[in-house]
């Protein structure tokens, strides 16, 4: 009789679970609103479907009668609400009284105050952008002024007038506010699809600082390139000669050469611009080298010979004229670029003769070295020696 009776109040609390499970989820579906002690009681809740539901249910319904109540439970839980249910509340609370929510987040302690200031802003934003700015603006703290700044951007970006918001951050000083904030409104417009976003960079007006239609046809061209190489490659190029779309080039070729270097090198090396075509070029294989240094290299090393390669050869030699001299001269010697191959050497052989004189001035007496590179080289050395107040001393001249 006791293992039938403790069967039956198992089957008893599950039917009661099961029950309160379907009364909650009858919370919405038949229509019931959702009651500020139900609210409550969700807040405390360590079911997380369960709480979604009846919050969500409740602040679509929240008003000025039933804030006091509710606001009440909200700063009770606040340190244990998430972001996302923070969001849902302020927002909700933000669309009849943005300032009231708004300040009153302001008075909250430092973190919860960040996550409640920032969806108050938000949702002031969606609705009064220039309002819910003029607020932040009244911020003393510079680190939650910026995230204000944040949110306000990202909701003013699905308002009608993004057009005012591409003029509001184009006439920011250049500088890491304008690149970030340029960066979250390409972000939202991205959510409308790649089109959007494409249209909207072209578009950007003449008469808008030129530095910004160029730093925000890069960015687009560089996060398109995330999704989708080609379709970035083909976005750049439609634009190409405009005086904004160089940047594209290089943006494309980063982002390209950390999902497949080999592909992005050969698209940068096709392109038929010797400017465009060499950043191209120098962006890809840096990116290559930060991620793989040893495959890069040993791709460069049996590439092809050919001049639209020098920029990756002048990065390599640069790097290897420290600890390896004699192989980055060898190498400099494969750059076709006059001025990239005077460089190159220079910087290689004077690293060389701070480390084995004899051995390099023995080079330079072997082997052909115009008198350019060779000015350019001595120029090199006795800057260095003097700096390290050493002895000057003569490159072997031109036997030429």
């Amino acid at each position: 009789m006791k293992r039938q009776g403790y069967m039956l109040l198992c089957l008893a609390l599950i039917a009661i679970i099961f029950m309160a499970g379907r009364h909650s989820g009858r919370l919405l579906s038949d229509g019931h609103q959702v009651t500020s002690e139900q609210f409550q009681h969700a807040l405390q809740s360590r079911d997380w479907a369960y709480r979604a539901r009846v919050i969500g249910g409740f602040v679509v319904e929240l008003d000025p009668q039933n804030l006091p109540e509710a606001l009440a439970a909200v700063e009770d839980r606040k340190r244990w609400l998430s972001q996302d249910e923070l969001r849902l509340f302020m927002g909700a609370w933000a669309s009849f009284d943005p300032s009231g929510a708004f300040e009153r987040s302001l008075t909250w302690p430092d973190h919860t105050r960040n996550k409640g200031a920032a969806a108050a802003i938000y949702g002031w934003a969606l609705h009064d952008p220039a309002q819910a700015h003029k607020a932040a603006m009244t911020v003393s703290d510079t680190s939650l002024q910026a995230l204000l700044l944040d949110r306000i951007v990202a909701a003013w970006a699905h308002r009608e007038n993004r057009e005012g918001l591409t003029l509001y951050i184009a006439n920011l000083p250049e500088g890491p506010v304008r690149e970030r904030l340029t960066r979250i409104l390409i972000r939202e417009i991205l959510s409308e699809g790649h089109l959007a976003v494409m249209e909207w960079a072209v578009g950007i007006p003449a008469e808008y600082d030129p530095v910004f239609k160029s730093v925000a046809f890069a960015k687009v061209a560089g996060i398109l390139a995330q999704d989708d190489h080609r379709a970035a490659a083909e976005f750049v190029e439609r634009n190409r000669g405009a005086s904004w779309s160089a940047g594209g080039y290089s943006a494309v070729a980063r982002r390209w050469a950390n999902k497949d270097p080999e592909a992005a090198l050969a698209w940068a090396r096709s392109l038929s611009e010797d400017t465009v075509r060499d950043q191209a070029v120098r962006t890809a294989f840096i990116q290559w080298q930060k991620s793989n240094p040893t495959l890069a290299e040993k791709w460069l090393f049996s590439a092809e010979p050919g001049p639209e390669l020098d920029p990756a050869r002048f990065v390599i030699a640069r790097k290897m004229a420290a600890t390896s001299p004699r192989r980055a001269v060898e190498l400099a010697r494969e750059i076709s670029d006059p001025a990239l191959k005077r460089e190159s050497l220079a910087t290689a052989l004077s690293h060389w003769l701070q480390i084995d004189p004899p051995s390099a001035n023995r080079w330079l007496a072997e082997n052909p070295v115009a008198e350019a590179t060779r000015r350019h080289l001595q120029n090199k050395v006795q800057a260095g020696r003097r700096g390290q107040g050493s002895r000057e001393e003569e490159i072997i001249p031109s036997q030429e």
